[in-house]
């Protein structure tokens, strides 16, 4: 009867939305501190009077260990609870802003970026599952929405406020601001998430735990490499055949393991491995967007990178308001209802894109930019929820670690695809432009490089019809 009272509990969103709003808070503060990254290499380079490559092993190195750290995050909020891995994370994440700020030398700032990138992984798998566990089936839709913000703000607001702190104060700032964030969402962990339970006799899947941190950083720092190099270096090729050789093995253990470290046996269901797919391909676009876009509007436009990031406002203004109405039409009609229009917006924006020319204005540029955002909120989180709710809910927290490693390879590699096919298409058009119509054929390279992501949007719309509604997953 007491179990029976507890399901029959009216909804309060109230009780609610403090829990929601604290994860998303935290998301905030590590994908925020990304962004941010982006945009100092130049200044780091100069303060530190050393090379681009070395300076870049600051996001290398976050990047790897944070892939190295996410497949043990289900393991750790199992065995220590949670809210407390959680914690932990975010302490962790902010003392290591702090003495990033501090560091007079090149390598010391690696090495504290490194080890920020182990708190950086466990904050988003973590987040998700808790989530998952705090609202209820019926309003998902709705309010796992908010945690979509965080990484719709992050990539705009970023490149903003690391440009306005550089020129305003000192390279200094960008690792300080994550002091007071760090603190409040601390403090919103203590005082709003439930206290997470221990799970007794939770067993350590050690060949799991050995060989995926090994698979996925050979994986992305082999990508990584592909950017600029060729896949006969030996280097590169080294990493991505030991990469892909811990990969198979990893899988092969963990679809024997009764307590695998990854929920990899969901992929044995159809509906999850189509949603999958879908959130997969319109990654790519998403994410290569986020780097296309601004890199047109700052070397064909000729725009400053604080006016190329002020012009992307809009993508994170219409997926806000996509991410509200996708999740009300999740809610109420399934994956369907919001996929479908959402897939379909950024394929029209992306369509348009391919018809730039160097007469397109700014306004227009602004309305295909906003039909992209809009496209990403109707879709993205609320194809999150689907995945998350066609596998085995008993195993949550390990499916959260599986998506969030995968999105890491398919960022990865959205980059290296993207910019060398705009790489190819820019040098085919090199070959005719003259110095009076070099802008047009510039141009030219953008709108061909975008015909990529329509054509995966295009792929992942038809794919989309496949998944199933709410009333039939129910």
């Amino acid at each position: 009867m007491e179990s029976t009272a507890i399901k029959m509990e009216p909804f309060s969103l109230r009780k609610v939305l403090p829990g929601v709003l604290t994860i998303s808070v935290a998301m905030l503060l590590t994908m925020m501190d990304a962004t941010v990254m982006n945009v100092a290499i130049p200044t780091l380079q100069k303060v530190f009077s050393t090379s681009l490559s070395t300076v870049q092993w600051t996001i290398t190195g976050y990047t790897l260990a944070l892939a190295a750290v996410t497949p043990l995050a289900g393991w750790l909020a199992d065995r220590f609870s949670d809210k407390k891995i959680f914690a932990s994370a975010i302490i962790w994440f902010t003392v290591c802003s702090v003495l990033c700020s501090m560091v007079n030398s090149i390598q010391l700032l690696i090495l504290f970026r490194a080890l920020q990138g182990l708190a950086g992984g466990l904050v988003a798998p973590i987040g998700m599952a808790m989530s998952w566990r705090l609202v209820p089936n019926e309003k998902r839709g709705s309010l796992m929405g908010i945690l979509g913000l965080p990484m719709v703000v992050a990539p705009i607001m970023g490149p903003i406020l690391s440009g306005w702190l550089l020129s305003n104060a000192s390279w200094h700032a960008i690792f300080l601001i994550n002091l007071p964030i760090g603190i409040l969402a601390l403090l919103l962990v203590i005082f709003f998430l439930p206290a997470g339970d221990r799970k007794q006799g939770i067993h350590l899947d050690l060949a799991g735990a050995l060989l995926s941190p090994m698979a996925f950083t050979l994986l992305i720092y082999g990508i990584h490499r592909l950017g600029n190099t060729a896949l006969t270096n030996p280097i590169t090729a080294l990493c991505i055949v030991a990469g892909f050789i811990a990969l198979i093995s990893f899988i092969i253990i963990e679809l024997r393991e009764k307590a695998p470290l990854m929920a990899l046996s969901a992929f044995r269901s159809l509906r999850f491995s189509r949603g999958i797919m879908v959130s997969w391909l319109n990654q790519i676009v998403l994410f290569g967007a986020t780097l296309l876009v601004p890199l047109f509007l700052q070397t064909a436009k000729g725009f400053s990178s604080l006016h190329a990031g002020e012009m992307m406002a809009p993508q994170a203004l219409a997926a806000f308001a996509g991410m509200i109405i996708g999740g009300r039409l999740f809610d109420r009609w399934g994956i369907r209802a919001a996929a479908i229009p959402g897939i379909g917006s950024m394929a029209i924006g992306a369509g348009f894109l391919t018809q730039i020319t160097i007469h397109t204005t700014t306004v227009q540029l602004l309305l295909m930019i906003a039909l992209l955002g809009f496209g990403q909120g109707l879709t993205m989180m609320q194809i999150s929820t689907y995945n998350i709710s066609q596998a085995p809910q008993a195993v949550v927290s390990r499916i959260t670690p599986l998506i969030n490693s995968a999105m890491q390879i398919v960022n990865s590699l959205a980059v290296v695809i993207l910019t060398n096919v705009l790489s190819h298409n820019m040098h085919a058009e090199m070959k005719s432009a003259t110095l009076t119509d070099m802008k047009a054929h510039i141009i030219s390279a953008y709108g061909t490089t975008f015909m990529l992501p329509l054509g995966i949007l295009v792929a992942s719309w038809l794919l989309a019809w496949t998944l199933t509604t709410k009333k039939e997953t129910d």
